[in-house]
């Protein structure tokens, strides 16, 4: 049985690490796969803009912001 992902829809999330880059955005699905959550991001501020990263981003590589 999987556990419940760290972060839902529209959390603001920073995405750290030399792989992805650091920068803050809204993760804006999540998806449960390879033995590890992934989540997809907004890159924007705004979480109305279409701009958005295009790969998923592992749970690990992700804090929250407060």
């Amino acid at each position: 049985m999987k556990e419940d992902p760290c972060f839902s829809e529209l959390n603001k999330v920073r995405v750290t690490g030399e792989e992805f880059g650091d920068f803050d955005g809204y993760e804006i699905a999540s998806m449960f796969k390879d033995e590890r959550w992934i989540h997809k991001m907004f890159i924007s501020e705004d979480p109305r803009t279409p701009e958005t990263l295009a790969n998923w981003i592992p749970e690990e590589f992700l804090e929250r912001v407060r």
